[in-house]
């Protein structure tokens, strides 16, 4: 029985039909990479099977369509991955859209004396698949990376880190008036990202994020690449590609890290105005834990006692 790691690691990359996604499948394919591409537009499975090989060993990235806003669909994804060798080794959360509509234009439902202000519900599909979709990843990623720790023990093989990395966005920082909803989405990524980083980075499973500025893909809307190269402000994927060497070589956890032109900023949260503040972040982990423990054994009311939720206050 070999206790040597399975000869081509395992990647999940979500998103993989064009764009960041389809250049980090062919950078890992060099790496040796086992890739599953997954992706919702059926052409995926056109654009992996055109794929170069870098060599005749490097195994060939299999497509799965998936739907990332469904658990079901996730869940299938990552068995599927699982049944290759037995591991996962990276996931990058990186599939996304823009706003489906804009939240404030006029309403043309119609209206009558009685109800004169009419108003449909918004469309949440940008949060359904920018942000709900990534923290059901997440969920998957660390069972299965749990489960591939434990097979690696059985087998006699050294420990090894495991690595999600999420595809959050240079507008997480900063407002984005064009798309709140996608900007929204960012600033949650981020908050996770950093929320989850150094907690499961005690386990072995390292999270982290890339914030790329505007980096050409299937995002922008016809003619919106052209102009923002030809100010000179377009970021070339190269250097959202460096940013994943360095997020998947370095043993980083909770970090995030903007991509800007040829440029890596390595983000830090903002700073803490009082020591109260600080206290309640840094100190207060067995206050807070505690708590929820409590909390959530009987059920999670007193959590939403606790945050302001069910309608009061926050």
């Amino acid at each position: 029985m070999s206790t040597a790691p399975p000869p081509h690691p395992v990647a999940i990359i979500t998103g993989a039909a064009s764009g960041i996604g389809l250049a980090l499948t062919t950078h890992l394919l060099h790496k040796n990479y086992k890739v599953f591409m997954a992706d919702i537009n059926p052409t995926g499975a056109d654009t992996a099977s055109s794929l170069a090989l870098p060599t005749p060993s490097t195994p060939a990235p299999t497509f799965v369509r998936t739907d990332i806003a469904s658990f079901a669909a996730q869940l299938a994804l990552f068995q599927r991955a699982l049944a290759y060798n037995g591991s996962i080794d990276v996931f990058a959360a990186n599939a996304g859209i823009d706003d489906s509509e804009d939240v404030f234009a006029a309403e043309v439902v119609p209206a009558d004396a009685d109800t004169p202000v009419t108003v449909r519900p918004p469309n949440l599909k940008t949060l359904d698949v920018d942000l709900a979709a990534v923290v059901s990843g997440l969920k998957l990623f660390v069972a299965f990376a749990r489960h591939s720790a434990r097979a690696d023990v059985a087998l006699g093989r050294p420990p090894r880190t495991r690595s999600m990395v999420i595809t959050a966005s240079m507008v997480g920082l900063y407002p984005f008036e064009t798309n709140p909803l996608y900007c929204a989405a960012k600033h949650g990524l981020i908050g996770l990202t950093r929320s989850v980083g150094p907690r499961l980075a005690r386990e072995g499973i390292a999270v982290n994020a890339l914030l790329p500025a505007f980096v050409p893909t299937g995002l922008a809307p016809p003619g919106l690449v052209e102009a923002v190269e030809a100010m000179g402000h377009l970021t070339p994927m190269s250097t959202v590609i460096r940013a994943y060497e360095a997020l998947l070589e370095g043993g980083s956890a909770g970090e995030t890290v903007e991509c800007s032109l040829e440029e890596l900023y390595w983000r830090r949260p903002v700073g803490y105005p009082n020591e109260s503040q600080r206290w309640l972040n840094e100190d207060a982990a067995a206050v807070w834990g505690g708590a929820y423990e409590k909390v959530r054994a009987e059920g999670g009311e007193g959590g939403r006692r606790m945050m302001g939720g069910g309608g009061k206050g926050a």
